[in-house]
């Protein structure tokens, strides 16, 4: 039951975690092709990606256990 929680809580963060990096990552590949004078960084992609696929190798190990 425990497993079973902490899988879906698991599996929603990497939802999550992996549509706001696509989404930062689209946003600073935006600011680069329209040539925009901001600066660029992908910092904040960079680290939900991170925490995405931090997600989903616990689910991995997890699955793998059961």
């Amino acid at each position: 039951m425990l497993l079973n929680i902490l899988g879906y809580i698991l599996g929603i963060g990497f939802v999550i975690f992996g549509i706001c990096s696509i989404y930062y990552a689209g946003y600073e590949l935006y600011k680069i092709i329209s040539k925009s004078d901001k600066k660029v960084s992908f910092n904040k992609a960079i680290i939900f990606g991170i925490l995405s696929l931090i997600c989903s190798i616990i689910l991995i190990i997890i699955a793998n256990t059961l």
